[in-house]
Parts: C-alpha cells; structure tokens; sequence
C-alpha cells in the first residue's frame, strides 16, 4: 500500500516538472520579424573601378527602415538603366519582379576614365528614381604618349608634351615619374633640351625644345627601370627667313660668253631657304666693275630648294665681284670670290676660197675666226691680232696680213693676188702663235653675185649706221643678247638692248591654231647684234627665231601649250615672261 503511494507520488512530480518546463520554454521562445514594404532603391557599387575591367553593380530594394526586400509580384513596373560617358551597361530595361532580397545585378564596364551617372527611370517617366556618380581611374601605365608639333622653325623654341598612358589611352598619374624619364632623338636634327617642367594638373611633362639646324627627327622616350616606351611623330625643322646670299662663281670667263653661277639663299644659321621660291622677291645682280652684267635680275621662282643656278654674260675685260641683294632689303646680300672676265681667244680660222683662179688677178676670200667654244668669234676686230695668211705654192700670196679692223661679226672678206699657175692652199695664223686653219673652197659655178649682195649689204648697213649714230647715236638700238630663266612655274626671255626704255618700242601679237600658241614680237628701232642663232632648251617653249626688218627685229616664239604671257620694259632690258594659267 505505501509502495503505491510511493509510486504515484513520483509520476505526480515528474508530470508537474514537465508542465513546469513546458511553461518556461513557452516563455522564452523566438519572434521572426519580416520587412515592410517597398519604399526606396539604392545602388550598391564597388569604392574603386577601374577603367576596362567588368564590373557588378547591384540594384537593392529596401523598405522605409533600410531593409532589403523582394519586390511583389503583384505590383508589375518596368524600369530602364542610363548611363552618361562612354560606359556600358547590362541590362539596360528589367521588370520589378526581378529584383530579390538579393538585389538585382547590373553588369558594368568603361575603358575610359571619367566620372559618370548612372540613373535609375521606370519607363515613360522623365525623372530618375535614384542617381549615382561612379568614378573610373586608369589602368595600369602601359606607354608613353608623345605630342609633338609636326613642324617647327629654325632657331624657334617649341613645345612637347609627354605623358603616361595605359593601354586604353587614359592618362595615368600614378606610376608616371617624370625624374625617370630618358629621351632620345633619331633623324637628322638633334635638337638642344632648353627645359624640362611637370605639369601635375594635367599630369604631363612639357619639354621645350630649339634647332639650328633643318631636318627631320622623331624623339622616342622610356621610364628607367621599365619595359615603357613611347615615339612621337616626325617633326621637321623649317629654315628660318633668308638672311643672306652664298656666290659661287668660277675663277674665270671670258668677254660675253655665257658662265654658270650657282647662288645659296641661306638663313641666319647658314640652312638653304627652301621656300624662298614662295616668297615672290626681285633679285638683283650686279658687278663690281665697269661694265654691264646681264642679266641684271632675278626672281626668287628661279630657286629651288634655296638654290638657284644662272648663266651671265660681262662684256669687259676685267677683274669683277659678282653682287647678289634682294631688291626691296639691300643688307640681304652676298657676292663673289674675284672672278677674272678674259679676252676671248681664237681657236682656229676658216678660209673660204674659189676652186680656180687667175693667177696675177685679184681674187676675194672669207676668213671666219672661232673662238675657244668653237663659235664664231664676232668680237675679233676688238680682242684678235693680225692674221697671217700662207700658201703651199712656190709663189707668193698678197696681201699676206689681215689687221683685225677688217674683221665684222667674226668675219674678214679681202681681196688677195697669188702670182703662180699651180696648185696650192691657203692658211691663215696669227703672228704670236701657229692657229690651226682649214680651207674650203667653193666652184665657180657656186660662186654667184649672192655673196656679193651679202657683202654690199652689210657694207651698206654698217654705212647707214655710222650715217646715222652721226646724227643721233641712241636712234638705232643694239639686241646684246638674248636669256632664258626658268622655274616650276614661269619662263622668262630677256632681251638686252641698251637704252631701250629710253628709246625702243615693241608691239606684240598672238597667233592661236589649235593647241599651239605664238607670240610674235616687233621692237623697234634695232639692230641684230647676236653672234648665233638662238637655242634653247625649255618644258614651255617650243622654238624661237628672230628675224630682222627695217630696223626692226621681230621675235617668234612658239609654245607647246597656251600660256599667259606679259612684257615688261626696264632698263636696257625687254622681258617676256609666260606663266601657267
């Protein structure tokens, strides 16, 4: 009985520690709060982006408390992402049941490094939920870029800019030390460093750079220590203004023949001008002398590359300095070494004589004398010596001197007597030294009044200049000589007859057939006064003659094409000048 009691005394106290139990555990138990509703949007992006690499932006849902929540599948919205700069963005439109508790992952990606705005829109609305500024840093430094300008002149400073780069192109800041620049210059200039300045603003390095020299060099840099170059593009050094003249001429010429000069158009730091051709300036030449040097001008169209090669003529005997100076500034200038002008000297002679004769009868021959060039040598009554005239026969030939008076144009027609019924020849020399001569000799048949008129005329002329140069010496001009100067773009025919401003006149005349263009030029009162005919070698002109006529010479020149021509008339001079349209 009391075992009983016992027994259902410890099922009561196990029973009431259980309710006990269960009674605390009701008290202390877990209370799950869940988020409000949908209230704002933030974006959640990493602290630093860096331009090309590809990042996840998360777009996050909260309730009024900061929560995140999922937004309800029964509220549908659509919303659309923007951003500014060049950056790309993954999607760009997405629905409100997209978002998570999570967030909603947007992908992101800039090469370039900018500050840009992403926003936040629901669609068809012009106001942006939420904005947020997002700032992208370069890249790892992976060249160095180099500005240069593409020219610079010739004792002017000018400037480089030099700055790191990663290999998108942004400039980088970071890893740029401009202590561990080096630089190096390939080409043919190798210009002076004149300073060196960081500019941190913009993280550049400004080099100022000067030439002397012209040419064309790059300059190419690297970081020490780092496998980090850079080149920058050719920069060619321009001369400067032309500062004066270099003249080279020969040692030596002779009395009005043509001799090559070669003038240098050079800048203060002695570089050839080479756009001096461009600069449309009058040159003006002249001699250190007595007489006339033709031509007396030059236009700057002649140079090439600062260079211009002329032919002169002088017409005395003399020692002489060549002038070279720009007609409107006289102190940019240059001259000559002494150039030594010298008699011309005869070569040989050419005797034309009949076949036949009679001996003890005056009979006429010709005596041509060749200068050194083997030209007619139309100056010899002033710088030739008496000719000796010699046989082969056993008899004798007289007269046997020619004095050099007798001589007009290069050309001496005498009347001599050979006293011999034989074969013989007839040579001609001079008393100081043996001149080579040859005969040619003409039939009787051949021997025509032609040559006589020739003579009679020329006789006749030579009269009726001397009658008139008693009268009035200046009324009947002489033609000198005549010159051609080309460039690229022109051609000019000079003419030289003293005092034609004074007292020439000219009247011109144009022919068109076709493609082909002359010009025919009358200039009056003048004389012929040329040693040979004219030739020339030129890209616009054809072929020119001249022709006399009454006191007047008339000039005829063909061209290849058309052309635009003018004539001017200066001082002892007449230029014909013809440009390309």
């Amino acid at each position: 009985m009391g075992n009983k009691i016992v027994r259902v005394s410890c099922w009561l106290n196990f029973i009431i520690f259980l309710l006990f139990f269960y009674c605390i555990s009701l008290t202390h138990a877990e209370i799950i709060a869940k988020p409000g509703t949908f209230d704002h949007f933030q974006f959640d992006v990493p602290d630093v982006l860096t331009a090309g690499n590809e990042y996840k932006i998360f777009i996050i849902a909260f309730d009024a408390f900061g929560n995140p929540v999922t937004m309800p599948a029964e509220s549908l919205k659509e919303y659309k992402l923007t951003v500014t700069g060049s950056a790309m963005i993954s999607p760009s439109q997405f629905k409100s049941s997209e978002i998570t508790q999570s967030g909603l992952a947007i992908r992101f990606k800039d090469e370039k490094a900018e500050e840009v705005v992403i926003s936040l829109y629901e669609i068809n609305s012009p106001f942006p939920i939420i904005e947020k500024k997002i700032k992208i840093l370069p890249a790892e430094i992976s060249n160095l870029n180099i500005k240069v300008p593409a020219s610079a002149k010739a004792g002017s400073d000018f400037e480089v800019w030099i700055s790191g780069k990663d290999r998108f192109g942004n400039v980088v800041c970071k890893d740029f030390e401009p202590k561990d620049l080096n630089l190096f210059f390939k080409g043919d200039v190798s210009p002076q460093i004149k300073e060196i300045q960081y500019i941190p603003e913009s993280c550049n390095v400004r080099v100022k750079l000067f030439s002397e020299k012209i040419g064309i060099f790059q300059i190419e840099a690297d970081l020490l220590n780092k496998k980090i170059t850079g080149k920058g593009e050719k920069i060619e050094i321009l001369n400067g203004p032309v500062n004066s003249f270099i003249v080279n001429a020969p040692e030596s010429a002779v009395v009005n023949e043509p001799f090559d000069i070669t003038i240098l158009a050079i800048d203060k730091f002695n570089n050839f001008v080479k756009d001096f051709a461009t600069q449309k300036e009058k040159i003006i030449i002249e001699a250190q002398g007595k007489g006339y040097i033709f031509p007396s001008e030059l236009s700057s169209y002649a140079f090439s590359d600062g260079k211009a090669k002329i032919s002169l003529r002088y017409d005395r005997a003399e020692d002489i300095k060549i002038v070279v100076k720009v007609a409107n500034d006289s102190s940019i200038r240059g001259e000559s070494g002494v150039v030594k002008i010298v008699p011309p000297k005869v070569k040989r002679f050419e005797i034309i004589s009949p076949e036949t004769i009679i001996a003890g009868q005056k009979f006429k021959i010709k005596i041509i004398a060749y200068n050194h060039l083997d030209k007619v040598m139309s100056n010899y009554n002033l710088y030739g010596s008496t000719v000796i005239l010699k046989s082969s026969g056993s008899g004798t030939l007289t007269p046997n001197k020619v004095p050099p008076s007798e001589f007009i144009n290069g050309v001496a027609t005498v009347e001599v007597m050979y006293d011999r019924a034989e074969k013989f020849n007839i040579f001609a020399t001079t008393e100081e030294k043996e001149i080579p001569s040859r005969e040619i000799k003409i039939a009787e048949e051949k021997k025509i009044e032609k040559p006589k008129k020739k003579i009679v005329e020329k006789r006749e002329v030579k009269k009726a200049k001397t009658k008139k140069r008693i009268v009035s010496k200046d009324q009947i001009l002489e033609l000198k000589n005549i010159s051609l100067v080309e460039t690229k773009n022109s051609s000019s025919i000079t003419l030289f007859i003293p005092n034609v401003d004074k007292y020439g006149g000219y009247y011109p005349k144009t022919k068109k057939e076709g493609k082909i263009m002359s010009v025919s030029l009358e200039v009056y009162p003048v004389k012929n006064k040329l040693e040979a005919p004219i030739k020339i070698e030129s890209d616009f002109i054809k072929e020119v003659s001249l022709s006399e006529k009454e006191n007047k010479i008339i000039l005829n020149i063909t061209l290849k094409k058309p052309l635009k021509y003018r004539i001017t008339k200066k001082k002892d001079e007449l230029l014909v000048e013809f440009r390309r349209p």
